[in-house]
């Protein structure tokens, strides 16, 4: 045995011992450098994207997953991914689709009254006021499943999700116009719009009413005033919005019998135009555009890829093996003369950029443009104005898809341009089978010699456009005002506060009206029958930062996510007799594994039998009351520390700092709660039922822990604030 135990010493000794060199060499940059292989350009290029502890990234960039149906949100230029968002698809991790309020949502959504579990989005855009990105909300299209979408950014949340009534197949991109007054749509793949084989095949491009409220989580796409202009059998591609001069026109991609068009709406004048109701939704008749001068084609010599309008919309930008350029005031004017536009006439620039370029974007700097040349794996920044090319960068890879910040709006950034990498095949990329994330490479654009830095895996997405705000201009919130219906911004009827948790049940339905802090769910224990259909509507009771509540309910398959402040239910059937226990799936505190309670499902034809009372031995009973004085002693000494926090905080005016004061709202949340724990204590003692006035007083003691817990956080937040 001592010969093992000096074995096991020397290893351990060999080890700290290498374990300190180690350290010690890896304190050194030129250690690093030389034992990774990595030179003075890699450093530099890992120093742009690095985030210190505490740092923040520069801008949210915001991407669709593509067939997931959720969007991604990450930062630049740290690359550092912050979030999945359920949008067109059930996303377990926020109960999105799991909850009572987000499957009503899907299920509005749909024609057939279904929760669709796959979507199709690729181009989201923001909302934009005077052709900027104001910072409101986000939009995607569903190209699986015709549905468009509307997210609120100061919670990154599905507010809204409609189908449109016309289109079985719906291009899976969206644009909005310079004050979105309205998002648009289009379709993609031309069909019958009244899914009957025999129909005429047609397209359409819908112009969405958007309303913004006063509340932001009010504002809503309205069906009743929105429109679709009818198309002929077109397959639609990208299409955008102008903006400032060619504010009210929008341009498009269309092909149609292999030859391809660029297509121009005016929807500032077919707004006016009187509409039909076609599966009823309004619709303004192709003959009827024509007619007023509102639709016109351009017939394009090469098939192309996106188009993009310039930040002062004056030109829009065909992506083609040759370049196009074209003269929005030119297309204005030819457009009042028929639906037929010659090329020649609005054309301004052909410039031969390379083989198959994918896509273009813009920078701040004056008349700037970048374009994926992905058949010569380069990037070619160019000026749209001139028609000079100015500088390349050679790719390691094929490029597909670019992003500026602010890139689609009115006034792009600079320093930062994502590209999308749709093949990822990388030499040294590790195996992890046959299907590979997404990639986007960052290029850095800041100066006039560009340089590729990062590579960035995003995993379960198929990546296709992207759109980043500057971080400052979104005003996310930490909470919602108690009793939040999320997805509606109204409150809940279904809000339940601290004393007021109850069971109501009516034949086979019941209701359990709960509520969730750290670190309790109320109530504890719940009784149902086999086959009973059951609703627990929970209200998260939390003020503080960061306090999410998760709620499942073992093997029933239902799961909520509970943020500050929100109510949601989850609804089941309880088909299974036995003992099911709940608790919370987020980890939320110290205390996390006492939020649990317990489902008895009672079997059919279950009968209930009273339960004598267990008499105790005296002995038991002294033992009880011993236990019970020791635990008022332990009450007393929580006390005492309570009330020093609360006098600490008071002398310090713990309320002109909103955070502390809400912990503290939180705190005394947990005492008034805990009244009835402490009538009973009392009482069964007076009674002389020791047992059970120590059971209750140790629920006293647990609401007294969970109080001191969080009274004690709220002094250090507010001692940091003080000592800053």
């Amino acid at each position: 045995m001592k010969k093992i135990n000096w074995s096991i010493g020397v290893f351990i000794g060999i080890l700290l011992a290498t374990f300190t060199v180690t350290n010690t060499q890896a304190q050194t940059l030129d250690f690093v450098k030389k034992s990774r292989g990595l030179n003075d350009t890699d450093v530099l290029s890992a120093v742009k994207t690095f985030m210190p502890r505490g740092g923040r990234d520069e801008y949210f960039s915001i991407v669709g997953t593509g067939n997931s149906g959720t969007m991604i949100v990450y930062g630049l230029p740290s690359m550092r991914i912050y979030k999945y968002v359920g949008v067109f698809s059930p996303e377990p991790w926020q109960g999105y689709g799991f909850d009572d309020e987000s499957s009503l949502m899907l299920k509005k959504s749909s024609l057939d009254n279904r929760i669709s579990t796959y979507g199709d989005m690729r181009f989201p855009a923001f909302s934009e006021k005077d052709g900027n990105y104001d910072g409101h909300f986000v939009f995607f299209s569903d190209g699986a499943n015709s549905r468009i979408a509307l997210l609120g950014l100061d919670d990154f949340e599905t507010k809204q999700v409609l189908s449109n009534p016309l289109y079985l197949s719906t291009y899976p991109g969206v644009a909005v116009t310079q004050n979105t007054e309205f998002v648009i749509q289009s379709s993609q793949y031309p069909a019958p719009w009244d899914s009957k084989t025999t129909s005429e095949f047609k397209s359409g491009v819908t112009f969405w009413k958007f309303i913004e409220g006063e509340n932001i989580h009010k504002s809503r796409m309205i069906k009743e005033q929105s429109f679709t202009v009818e198309l002929p059998a077109y397959t639609l591609d990208y299409f955008d919005s102008g903006k400032m001069s060619s504010d009210g026109l929008m341009v498009g991609l269309a092909e149609k019998d292999g030859v391809n068009y660029v297509y121009v709406l005016d929807y500032a004048k077919l707004s006016t135009v009187s509409t039909k109701k076609v599966n009823d939704f309004n619709v303004v008749s192709f003959i009827d555009a024509k007619k007023n001068n509102a639709v016109g084609f351009i017939k394009l010599p090469t098939n192309a890829n996106t188009l993009k309008v310039t930040p002062k919309g004056n030109y829009f930008i065909v992506a083609a093996d040759n370049t196009l350029v074209f003269d929005f005031s030119k297309v204005k004017s030819a457009l009042t003369k028929g639906d037929i536009i010659e090329l020649a006439n609005v054309q301004k620039l052909n410039i031969p950029i390379g083989k198959n370029v994918i896509d273009i974007a813009f920078d701040y700097r004056k008349n700037t443009a970048y374009a994926s040349v992905h058949g010569e794996s380069k990037i070619v920044r160019f000026n749209y104005e001139s028609g000079k090319i100015e500088e390349d960068l050679k790719l390691s890879f094929k490029p597909s898809f670019l992003m500026t910040p602010q890139g689609l709006s009115a006034t792009p950034h600079s320093n930062y341009l994502t590209v999308v990498n749709k093949e990822a095949l990388y030499d040294n990329y590790p195996n992890v089978g046959p299907v590979r994330p997404s990639f986007q490479h960052l290029i850095d654009i800041s100066s006039d010699k560009m340089a590729d830095i990062y590579t960035m895996s995003l995993p379960q997405a198929n990546v296709y456009g992207s759109v980043a705000v500057l971080r400052t201009t979104i005003k996310p919130i930490i909470r919602y005002p108690l009793g939040t219906n999320t997805r509606t911004s109204e409150i809940s009827r279904f809000k339940t506060v601290a004393g007021q948790e109850k069971i109501e049940r009516k034949g086979n339905r019941v209701h359990i009206f709960g509520t969730l802090i750290r670190s309790h769910i109320t109530p504890e224990i719940v009784t149902v029958n086999e086959g009973d259909i059951v609703t627990f509507h929970l209200t998260n009771l939390e003020r503080a930062e960061d306090e999410t509540h998760g709620f499942t309910v073992d093997t029933y398959g239902v799961h909520g996510s509970f943020e500050p402040g929100k109510t949601a239910s989850v609804t089941f059937t309880a088909n299974r007799p036995g003992v099911f226990p709940y608790y919370c799936t987020e980890f939320c505190s110290a205390l996390h594994l006492e939020m649990e309670g317990i489902l008895l499902v009672r079997p059919k034809g279950y009968v209930d039998k009273k339960q004598e009372e267990v008499v105790l031995t005296k002995e038991q009973l002294e033992e009880y009351k011993k236990l019970y004085e020791e635990k008022l002693v332990v009450i007393d000494q929580t006390q005492d520390i309570i009330n020093g926090v609360v006098t600490w905080l008071k002398e310090n005016n713990f309320q002109d700092f909103p955070y502390v004061a809400a912990l503290v709202d939180d705190a005394f949340d947990q005492l008034n709660q805990a009244k009835k724990s402490q009538e009973n204590h009392e009482k069964y003692a007076k009674e002389g039922k020791y047992k059970q006035a120590f059971l209750w007083a140790e629920q006293y003691w647990q609401y007294q822990v969970k109080t001191a817990d969080v009274g004690l956080r709220a002094k250090k937040l507010l001692g940091d604030k003080i000592n800053k």
